[in-house]
């Protein structure tokens, strides 16, 4: 009992839909840490130093 390789392909349109697919996932998980590196970046950059006064602080 063999198949043909033909019978066994996936279609060429469900495959590029396939890739598409993962790339998407892809670039949206890399946007979503570069966000999150990004927001980490600005609440480091915004947080008081820890020399400041209070007074200091509130500006």
């Amino acid at each position: 009992m063999t198949r043909r390789i033909a019978d066994l392909d996936v279609p060429l349109p469900a495959l590029e839909q396939q890739v598409a697919a993962l790339v998407a996932r892809q670039r949206e998980q890399l946007a979503d840490e570069q966000a999150t590196r990004s927001a980490a970046r600005l609440r480091a950059f915004l947080a008081p130093s820890p020399n400041t006064t209070p007074k200091e602080a509130q500006r």
